[in-house]
């Protein structure tokens, strides 16, 4: 999806993957939620969360109120809290070959590239043979119609047996 949108957008698409062995399952919530909405600074959840779970928090707090004031997680406005350094640079997400770069949602908030490159790399070859035999079939001439069989022609296909004489009741 992030390639479909980074090839038609008029702006920058930033992608994030949120490992499912980084986040607290138990919670019930997605971990990129977690982080976002600050869940390891709630009374509720104290305890829970180590200090390097709470910095990755803050970072990607930092992150995601800069890209709503701004449209860019790298961006912050002038009024918004100026953290130094607060994390390496999120990478436009730009499809092609030396692309794709994410961020990833664990401890040191990682750069990666080509993320389930070889999963979507099956359903993108799937896709497009799909649509290649879509488009042979409608390029193909109709098949002749049964009144165009001729007259020594049943409109029968000739490896079915004949029904023989047809006879109604009331």
């Amino acid at each position: 999806m992030a390639r479909h949108w980074a090839r038609r957008a008029q702006g920058n698409v930033f992608m994030y993957h949120a490992p499912e062995s980084y986040g607290h399952g138990s919670l019930e919530l997605l971990t990129d939620v977690q982080y976002f909405f600050g869940l390891p600074f709630h009374p509720a959840y104290e305890g829970q969360f180590t200090l390097e779970e709470k910095s990755v928090s803050l970072k990607v707090m930092q992150y995601f109120s800069n890209f709503i004031r701004s449209g860019n997680p790298n961006y912050p406005h002038e009024f918004s809290r100026k953290v130094p350094e607060f994390a390496v640079p999120w990478p436009d997400f730009v499809p092609g070959t030396n692309g794709e770069n994410y961020k990833e949602f664990s401890l040191l908030l990682p750069n990666r590239q080509g993320l389930k490159k070889a999963d979507c790399s099956f359903w993108s070859k799937y896709i497009r043979s799909l649509k290649a035999s879509a488009d042979e079939i409608k390029d193909k001439p109709p098949a002749q119609s049964e009144e165009e069989d001729g007259p020594a022609g049943s409109g029968l296909r000739e490896d079915l047996p004949d029904p023989g004489p047809k006879s109604y009741s009331k």
